[in-house]
C-alpha cells in the first residue's frame, strides 16, 4: 500500500509540475526551461525573503521581496500570456540590479552576493537563447567586477548587515546549499531535456529510415509489376501486326492482355492514392460517411467484375453505420480486399461482404471460398515482402495492395486481420471507430 501511495504521490507532482510550467503541445522546450527556472528562483528567493528578516537583515528581506514579485510576474508572463522573449530580458535584468543593490547591503566581497551572481549568471544562460549568450555573459562580467571595484575604491558604502558571527556562517552556508540545489537541478532539468531530444531524434530518425526503405520497396514493386503487362501489350501488338494468330489464339491474348491491363490499372490506382496521401504529408482528412453511401460504386464495380468470373457475390451492410472516416481511403480498403477475394476465389465460388456493429466499431468482413492463404505467406502478407501471385484465372495479384490496406486502416485509427485455411478460403476483417453523434 504505501508503494502505491508514493507512487500516486509522484504522478501527482509530475502532472503538477508538467502543468506549471506548460505542455509541450502548446509550449517550445526553450519557453518550458525558463518556466522552470522561474519557479525554482521564485522558491529560493521565497526562502530568501523570511531567512534574512529574521536573520536581522530587514532591508534585504525587502530587496528580495521585490525580487519574488517581479519573478511571479514574468512568470506569469511567460506561462499565460506567452510573452516568452520579453520575460527573459526583464528578470534577468531585475535579478541583476537587485543583487547588484543586495551586495552593499550585505557585506560587499566579504558576503555571499558574488555566489549569488554566480548562480544567477548560470540560471540566466539556460533560460536565455542563444544568440543573446554573449550579451549576458559581459553584462554578469561587467556587473560583478565592477561593484569589486567601487567596493576597493569606496568601502565605505558597504554595509555590515550581520548582527553576529553565527549569522555570517548562517547566511554562507545558506547561500552555499541554495547554490549546489540549483546547479543540480539546472543541469539534471539540461540533461534530461537533451536525453529526451536525443531519443526523439532517434526516434524520428528511424521512422524515416524505415519510411525511405518503403517507398524504395515501393517504386521497385511499381517498376517490376509495370515492366510485365507493358511488356505483354507490345508482344501482342507485334504479333497482331505480323497477323499469324488464329481466331483462338487472339482469343486466348485478348484475357490475358485484359488481364494484365486490369492489374496495372489496381496498381496504379493504389500508386495514385499513396501518393496523394504523401503530398499531405501523411495527413488524413476525416469526415462524417455513412458506410453504406460509400462504398456502393465499389460494391456495384465488384459485383460486375466476379460476375464476369461466374462467382457469386453478395452485400449486407448495416445501413444505420456513420463512420468518421477517410472515403477514399475506406473504398480503397474494400476494393482491394474484394479485388483480391475475386483473384483467388474459382468459378462458382461465393464471396461475402458484410458490416455490422460491434460495440464501438464497425466490423467489416470479406468471405471467400477461394484457395486460401499458404502459411509461408501469412506473416508477410501485410508487408512490401509480400510476393505477387497469380490468381485462380491468371490474374495478376499485386502485393502493394494490402500493405496500402493496413496502412490507411491504422491511420483512420482502426485494425486489420485475416482468418485463412488453405483450400477452404479466407476472411479479412476490417476494424474502424464509429462516429459517435453528440
Amino acid at each position: 500500500m504505501i508503494p502505491e501511495r508514493i507512487s500516486h504521490v509522484v504522478d501527482g507532482l509530475k502532472k503538477l509540475v508538467y502543468k506549471l510550467v506548460g505542455p509541450s503541445a502548446h509550449f517550445n522546450l526553450e519557453n518550458q526551461v525558463f518556466n522552470g527556472i522561474s519557479l525554482i528562483a521564485i522558491l529560493i528567493i521565497g526562502y530568501d525573503v523570511p531567512f534574512n528578516y529574521y536573520n536581522g537583515m530587514q532591508t534585504i528581506s525587502v530587496l528580495f521581496a521585490f525580487l519574488l514579485v517581479v519573478l511571479c510576474f514574468t512568470y506569469y508572463l511567460s506561462r499565460f500570456k506567452k510573452q516568452f522573449k520579453y520575460s527573459i530580458i526583464l528578470s534577468s535584468l531585475m535579478v541583476l540590479l537587485a543583487l547588484g543593490s543586495i551586495y552593499f547591503f550585505n557585506n560587499g566581497i566579504k558576503g555571499p552576493s558574488l555566489l549569488s551572481l554566480s548562480i544567477a549568471f548560470f540560471m540566466i544562460m539556460i533560460i536565455s537563447p542563444r544568440g543573446q549568450y554573449w550579451l549576458w555573459s559581459i553584462l554578469c562580467l561587467t556587473t560583478g567586477l565592477g561593484l569589486l571595484f567601487f567596493e576597493y575604491k569606496n568601502p565605505g558604502y558597504i554595509k555590515d548587515a550581520y548582527q553576529d558571527r553565527a549569522a555570517v556562517f548562517a547566511d554562507i552556508a545558506s547561500t552555499y546549499i541554495i547554490t549546489i540545489l540549483v546547479t543540480f537541478l539546472g543541469l539534471f532539468y539540461l540533461k534530461t531535456a537533451y536525453f529526451k531530444e536525443k531519443q526523439d531524434a532517434a526516434a524520428k530518425t528511424a521512422v524515416l529510415e524505415r519510411m525511405n526503405h518503403e517507398k524504395t520497396k515501393f517504386f521497385s514493386i511499381i517498376a517490376h509489376d509495370l515492366r510485365a503487362p507493358l511488356a505483354s501489350i507490345q508482344s501482342y501488338m507485334d504479333l497482331f501486326r505480323m497477323d499469324i494468330l488464329s481466331t483462338e489464339e487472339k482469343e486466348m491474348m485478348d484475357k490475358k492482355l485484359t488481364n494484365a491491363l486490369s492489374g496495372t490499372q489496381e496498381m496504379l490506382d493504389n500508386m495514385l492514392s499513396w501518393s496523394r496521401a504523401e503530398l499531405n504529408n501523411g495527413k488524413t482528412a476525416m469526415e462524417i460517411n455513412k458506410l453504406h453511401e460509400a462504398l456502393d460504386s465499389v460494391i456495384i464495380t465488384q459485383k460486375a467484375a466476379s460476375k464476369e468470373k461466374k462467382i457469386t457475390f453478395t452485400a449486407d451492410i448495416d445501413t444505420s453505420l456513420e463512420l468518421f472516416s477517410n472515403v477514399h481511403m475506406l473504398q480503397l480498403i474494400v476494393r482491394n480486399i474484394i479485388g483480391n477475394a475475386i483473384k483467388f476465389t474459382p468459378s462458382e465460388g461465393l464471396i461475402e461482404l458484410n458490416a455490422s456493429r460491434y460495440g464501438q466499431d464497425c466490423l467489416i468482413a470479406v468471405r471467400d471460398t477461394g484457395n486460401g492463404i499458404p502459411d509461408e505467406n501469412k506473416p508477410e502478407i501485410f508487408s512490401l515482402k509480400a510476393q505477387s501471385t497469380y490468381g485462380t484465372d491468371n490474374e495478376k495479384g499485386i502485393g502493394l495492395g494490402l500493405f496500402l490496406c493496413k496502412e490507411y486502416t491504422h491511420a483512420q485509427g482502426g485494425k486489420i486481420w485475416f482468418e485463412s485455411q488453405k483450400g477452404e478460403g479466407t476472411v479479412f476483417y476490417v476494424s474502424l471507430p464509429l462516429y459517435i453523434g453528440t
